[in-house]
């Protein structure tokens, strides 16, 4: 069994879906996928938090979860794919998308869970990555559809449910309304053009989605 060719972590391709973890207790031996998957995103998304994409190398992830390269390689071809999949993870446990029936206050709260990690290390690895999708060909289209896409299409059903409640504007465009409610905490981060605490987070998030909002 061959390692990755010198260079691989520079060379992009997709990344195989993440499987959840299997079940406890099962005996020492070799780690089923989900069981290996699961160590290898835990380590690097942990590598993430600590030093940034730079520190997400398939070396590290490798030593960190004790899985061998070769595994790691046959799933994710290259350091970007991990760093961009384990990141997808990582913000779906930490800023999860609730529907309890309230549109505004789902998508409010959505937008104020994900700004409170941003205002953290997680806002410098999503920087990073950004960065990554600009100057590494293909990783424009990793992060897309590993990781905006489908949060994106939770934040449409959630819009979609306010709509039929008569809560929202029928008459928006949910991506426009995505757009203009998560942007502005975008751009915030990447200028640095004002606070993202909590309080700051919601008031946004109520100053475009009160434009939203059916009377």
């Amino acid at each position: 069994m061959s390692t990755a060719p010198a260079g691989a972590e520079g060379s992009l391709g997709t990344p195989m879906a993440f499987a959840p973890p299997g079940g406890a207790g099962r005996p020492p031996g070799r780690p089923r996928k989900p069981e290996l998957q699961a160590a290898v995103l835990d380590a690097a998304a942990a590598l993430l938090t600590e030093g940034g994409v730079a520190a997400c190398s398939i070396d590290a992830v490798s030593r960190r979860s004790g899985i061998g390269k070769p595994a790691i390689y046959r799933r994710w071809p290259h350091r970007t794919a991990l760093a961009i999949e384990a990141f997808a993870r990582h913000l779906a446990r930490g800023a999860p998308l609730l529907d309890t029936g309230h549109a505004e206050e789902d998508l409010t709260e959505a937008f104020v869970r994900l700004a409170d990690l941003y205002r953290g290390p997680d806002g410098a690895v999503f920087a990073q990555l950004l960065a990554a999708a600009v100057l590494e060909p293909g990783a424009a289209v990793l992060l897309r559809e590993r990781f905006f896409t489908p949060r994106r299409d939770h934040l449409r059903i959630l819009w979609e449910h306010g709509v039929r409640a008569g809560q929202l504007n029928s008459d928006v465009d949910p991506a426009d309304a995505i757009d203009a409610l998560f942007g502005g905490g975008v751009l915030r981060l990447l200028t640095g053009g004002g606070a993202l605490d909590p309080a700051a987070a919601r008031r946004l998030a109520r100053t475009v989605l009160h434009g939203l909002t059916a009377r």
